[in-house]
């Protein structure tokens, strides 16, 4: 599905803007409000080059495809398999809790 991996722009206070890919429709099917706050809270862990003010889901990849390291987030997470039937919800609810702890948001680097 198009929507697994999603690309998130974080926004800086100087107005420049910053990328991460990371999961999608993990902690909401339809809803982005909860993943963006997760990449804005988390996101101080990377050296962005300033103060993030607000993170945006991004309508598709395309929109980060010129971050530097947008091509090495997406070649590591496309080895991941997502599992279907009854052990998606278990691995869901474990990429969940690693996303909310700041692993599984892959920063793809500043221009």
């Amino acid at each position: 599905m198009v929507e697994d991996i999603v690309a998130v722009r974080v926004t800086l206070q100087s107005g420049e803007a910053r990328f991460f890919m990371t999961w999608g429709r993990i902690q909401d099917a339809v809803d982005p409000s909860e993943l963006e706050a997760i990449v804005l809270e988390k996101c101080s862990r990377f050296a962005v080059g300033g103060k993030a003010v607000s993170a945006h889901l991004c309508g598709s990849l395309q929109e980060a495809r010129d971050a530097p390291y947008f091509f090495e987030a997406l070649f590591k997470m496309s080895q991941t398999k997502i599992p279907f039937g009854e052990s998606y919800q278990a691995w869901r609810e474990a990429i969940d809790e690693q996303m909310r702890e700041g692993t599984q948001l892959h920063f793809l680097g500043s221009a």
